[in-house]
């Protein structure tokens, strides 16, 4: 039996004399979607840049995709972050002046594949959510949920088996938010790991399973034993 994609064990961080997350079990099973919702502060982005391996923590143990993460040098946990994660942040991150085939392609850079192979993979990316009518478009010539689709797209590039969306939809209308959200469920449908963090609880509502953080506490998972068949 494979391991869970990220597990958090008495998981804490503290910068000085504050807590931004205190001791903190979470387990994240293959093929789960599920929401991380909390207000500003309560610990969300500590929480992504942990199961991220963006950072590490003060205390406590994380797995990810069956590694210790405190056992790898900074090469092997770069390695390790490239083959098991994909990030989509609330900013898209897209280079001014760079078309959207090659925001995507340039994802697997570092890979080693050859330039056309990694630009046949980003125009395939691209049209499984729904731009392949986009492939020459460069930044200012889409629209934000444009743009977060092609962010998307580019996070997923490599098939990892985990999607760490930070704020996905903060930054959109109703409506591309909309758009957004079906195409992170229509990843997790077809066998991605997808986590959400957000501060909207009608998004987290919409997730199978809800973890709602406040002042570095996990203060209630939907998916906790106590509640099972509640």
């Amino acid at each position: 039996m494979r391991p869970p994609v990220v597990e958090l064990s008495g998981v804490s961080m503290t910068y000085g004399d504050v807590t931004a997350l205190a001791d903190a079990d979470l387990v994240v099973r293959r093929g789960e979607m599920l929401a991380i919702v909390g207000p500003s502060g309560s610990g969300k982005s500590t929480m992504l840049n942990i199961m991220g391996t963006l950072a590490r923590p003060t205390s406590g143990t994380v797995l990810v995709d069956g590694h210790a993460v405190d056992e790898l040098s900074d090469r092997e946990l770069s390695a390790l972050r490239a083959r098991t994660i994909g990030f989509v942040f609330q900013s898209f991150h897209l280079a001014a002046g760079v078309p959207a085939l090659d925001a995507v392609a340039d994802g697997m850079l570092y890979g080693g594949r050859p330039r056309r192979e990694r630009r046949r993979l980003a125009r395939q990316t691209l049209r499984r959510v729904g731009l392949g009518h986009r492939l020459s478009s460069e930044p200012h010539q889409l629209s934000g949920g444009e743009k977060q689709r092609v962010a998307i797209a580019r996070a997923v590039l490599g098939d990892p088996p985990l999607l760490l969306a930070d704020e996905p939809t903060g930054a959109l209308d109703s409506r591309s938010g909309a758009v957004v959200l079906e195409l992170l469920h229509e990843l997790h449908r077809a066998g991605t790991t997808v986590v959400v963090i957000t501060h909207d609880r009608d998004v987290s509502a919409s997730l199978p399973r809800e973890v709602h953080l406040r002042d570095g506490r996990i203060e209630h998972d939907s998916a906790a034993p106590e509640q099972v068949g509640a």
